[in-house]
């Protein structure tokens, strides 16, 4: 963290995150601190080298975090020999924030692989960290039809093996948490998730040659299979 003037860091400093280039592949992350004047304006240290349309990430007293963009950038530079006179700095940048209401975020993290079930991580983390995409999705997929194949004992495969987990009516494996009603439609929605991600997801993937090279879309289908575990680490409680 670069240090402000001493008139402005007197009246009080908060940690903020710099964002440049925001949600973009080429996002830059940079934690500082800075003094937040009011709800238009704050200031920087000089040596932070924030500039017109970066985001500006900081918690909200409500919980979770503001997102503000900066508008408009003054910066005041000082003289090399006034810098120890202005705690070090050599300067310091005036932000006004734009006129857009900023945007809250709510207070979770980023989605990524080490927080996805444990299943998930250990069939396909490797191949992920290859970019390797197309594989890692498919033996995420696969790890979820074998786990189903060995908590039922069933021989089937695919959308046979799901039909005959998860058919609502006489479903072998429980996946619902819901009561009455609301159960009922839950543990039929799951059926149709499980039985869609072999039938839509798996079984092309395995048929055609890896083509797929879109990180964020393989992390999404990833992040299914996870839940699918998920629901299967509930239906296995219930089988002991």
């Amino acid at each position: 963290m670069t240090p402000l003037p001493d008139l402005i860091r007197r009246a009080g400093m908060t940690p903020v995150v710099i964002v440049k280039n925001h949600s973009t592949d080429d996002e830059e992350r940079v934690r500082t601190e800075a003094q937040l004047m009011n709800s238009s304006e704050a200031y920087f240290a000089i040596e932070d080298r924030l500039y017109e349309g970066d985001h500006v990430e900081m918690r909200d007293p409500r919980g979770g975090l503001i997102l503000k963009v900066a508008a408009e950038v003054e910066q005041h530079p000082m003289p090399a020999s006034m810098a120890s006179a202005f705690g070090g700095s050599n300067g310091y940048t005036k932000v006004k924030w734009g006129k857009d209401q900023p945007v809250r975020q709510a207070p979770v993290r980023r989605l990524d692989l080490q927080h996805l079930h444990a299943e998930v991580v250990s069939s396909a983390s490797a191949l992920f960290a290859d970019s390797q995409y197309d594989s890692a999705v498919t033996e995420a997929m696969k790890s979820v039809e074998v786990r189903v194949r060995r908590l039922t004992g069933l021989e089937v495969s695919g959308a046979a093996l799901m039909q005959e987990a998860f058919k609502p009516k006489n479903f072998m494996l429980d996946v619902g948490v819901e009561e009455g009603r609301s159960g009922s439609d839950e543990r039929e929605g799951f059926f149709y998730l499980f039985r869609g991600a072999i039938v839509g997801i798996r079984n092309p993937k395995a048929h055609e040659l890896a083509r797929g090279d879109d990180p964020n879309e393989a992390l999404e289908l990833l992040a299914l299979a996870s839940l699918l575990h998920r629901r299967l680490d509930i239906a296995e409680a219930r089988l002991t």
